[in-house]
């Protein structure tokens, strides 16, 4: 009895060479500022900004159902607390989107400067040429034309990007700040009526995981003092939620909220 070759052909594996039709970088975009990136990853907000959050002086204000954060205390020293350690990006007048602008602009401007002295070298190249060649004189215009054009862009550039010690691009950075730092303080109050949603659509392990930074930047306000009771009220919110209770404090601020 001979063997059995089965009469199914054999379909080829997809070619494991990459494709060449990947989007361009968002580096070489002309506009990287209208890119989508995305929503952001679900598990709070980063570290860096938990720690930028606690460097200026702001009253927030009650907003929803959530109890209001007043920071009343000098947290410079809250990197003191942190795992992980400070950096440039620490700095209290680091602002990511100005940064992230004067980025772009500086990088064109370098890109321009490079034009500039490839024309230079171009020309110096067309001075030690053969005069009576006919091919050289036709590169003189163009030539002349190209670092006009990049000498203009550069300076252009220039006159946009505002001095880093300037008191529009200080005052930019502080509003920036600003508004960091409440939007920040708004996300971490309202997080344990996050927490009970996602348990009571049974995401446990996924609260766990959310509460986690929230709950030790919450620790941190609490040891150096800031925001008073309503720390204590969202961390006590926050367990009671992974365990499926409310809390005391949390049925007040309910009621409350009713109330007004």
């Amino acid at each position: 009895m001979g063997r059995r070759i089965s009469a199914q052909p054999h379909t080829p594996t997809s070619s494991a060479r990459p494709s060449l039709d990947a989007p361009r970088s968002l580096a070489s975009s002309p506009n990287p500022g209208s890119a989508n990136l995305g929503p952001p990853p679900v598990g709070g907000p980063s570290k860096r900004a938990n720690r930028a959050a606690l460097r200026e002086y702001y009253n927030l204000k009650k907003a929803g159902g959530t109890p209001s954060l007043e920071v009343t205390d000098d947290s410079d020293r809250v990197a003191e607390y942190s795992e992980v350690p400070p950096s440039e990006l620490d700095a209290a007048e680091f602002d990511a989107e100005a940064a992230l602008d004067a980025e772009k602009k500086a990088l064109v401007y370098d890109n321009y400067s490079k034009l500039i002295s490839a024309t230079e070298t171009i020309r110096k190249m067309r001075a030690n040429m053969d005069p009576l060649n006919p091919m050289a004189s036709t590169l003189d215009p163009a030539i002349a034309g190209i670092y006009a054009q990049a000498s203009s862009i550069r300076e252009e550039l220039r006159n946009k990007v505002a001095p880093p010690d300037s008191k529009e691009r200080l005052d930019g950075d502080a509003a920036a700040r600003k508004r960091r730092t409440r939007q920040l303080a708004q996300e971490v109050l309202a997080m344990p009526e996050r927490l009970r949603g996602l348990v009571k659509e049974g995401k446990l392990e996924e609260a766990k995981t959310e509460w986690e930074l929230p709950r030790r930047l919450l620790e941190v306000w609490k040891e150096k003092g800031l925001g008073g009771k309503d720390v204590l009220e969202c961390i006590e919110e926050g367990d009671a939620a992974l365990t499926g209770g409310t809390g005391q404090n949390s049925q007040r601020a309910s009621k409350e909220s009713g109330r007004s």
